[in-house]
């Protein structure tokens, strides 16, 4: 028997929700539940570029799914290096949700009937914002800081309402000396984080170590209020880390981390490694998938039009 995941019943039940005339949607929930997100990510895409679906939210989620499932099955897919079918499978996901999220806005002036189906997914989003805090923080203690920033990065857009990805966006990019850019992104990720924040479960266990880092470089910098901000905070955030202010076991992360290093390696989505270095020449990593960035480009550039 296939295993059910956790959120299989909430994709049956959005079945449901879609108008029973739409049977391109429908196919697409079937693929996912039957597991062949390999086919699930090309119907997506081919939809993307059909003029009747490329403003329709569901193609880009389906695509941003079956991406992210054959990530974690790297025996069975072809993922995860240079030379796949999909090298990049968590960065593309992530992109695709980062597409939805914006098709959605306007989704029922083009699609009367459809109802959101953003509270479907909170699952998904939190096992996103999971699977790219590990690849960060696994980056960050490998001593790559730029590498791990590009992965915040991604996940905060993807994720914009998770601060504590805008938060490691900005200490990894001060760490890589960039330090303007990494300055203003965790001041704007405190603005949004006080003693009232409920974090993430997904990102809760790195915030009160982010907060250690900010005191001291605040500190440093002659921030007095932002440094006793952070301070306050360390103490309201760190029963979801009790090994933050445990030098001797953020070690042992850091050997772990070292341990791990070859198996992290085919989730790096880093803008300047190789593939990223060819996507930026004009190849292309799914089939389809450039261009139907610019579709969606088109739609949104339309619709400022018509306003």
């Amino acid at each position: 028997m296939k295993k059910i995941t956790f959120y299989l019943i909430a994709f049956l039940l959005m079945a449901l929700k879609i108008d029973a005339q739409d049977k391109k949607i429908t196919d697409l929930n079937f693929l996912y539940v039957d597991e062949k997100f390999d086919k699930l990510v090309d119907k997506s895409v081919s939809l993307i570029l059909n003029n009747t679906y490329k403003r329709h939210p569901m193609p880009y989620m389906y695509a941003a799914l079956g991406l992210y499932e054959m990530s974690k099955k790297p025996e069975k897919f072809s993922v995860g290096e240079k030379d796949t079918d999909f090298p990049k499978p968590l960065k593309d996901a992530q992109k695709y949700i980062y597409k939805y999220l914006k098709a959605e806005v306007k989704a029922q002036k083009y699609f009367p009937d459809y109802e959101s189906t953003i509270g479907d997914y909170q699952e998904f989003f939190i096992q996103i914002a999971d699977t790219a805090n590990k690849l960060g923080q696994h980056l960050f203690l490998m001593e790559q800081p730029r590498k791990a920033a590009n992965e915040y990065k991604n996940a905060f857009k993807a994720i914009p309402n998770d601060y504590v990805l805008l938060l490691w966006q900005g200490i990894c990019e001060i760490k890589s000396l960039n330090a303007v850019e990494g300055d203003k992104n965790v001041k704007e990720a405190l603005k949004h984080i006080d003693e009232n924040y409920k974090p993430s479960p997904a990102t809760a266990g790195v915030l009160a170590h982010g907060m250690l880092i900010l005191e001291e470089y605040f500190t440093q910098n002659g921030d007095s209020e932002n440094a006793a901000k952070a301070k306050k905070l360390v103490e309201v955030f760190k029963k979801d880390d009790p090994d933050e202010l445990d030098m001797k076991k953020m070690e042992e992360r850091k050997e772990k981390a070292k341990e791990k290093d070859k198996v992290m390696k085919k989730f790096y989505s880093d803008e300047d490694d190789e593939d990223n270095v060819e996507i930026k020449k004009g190849k292309v990593r799914v089939e389809g998938a450039e261009e139907a960035d610019k579709k969606l480009d088109e739609i949104e550039k339309e619709a400022e039009d018509e306003n």
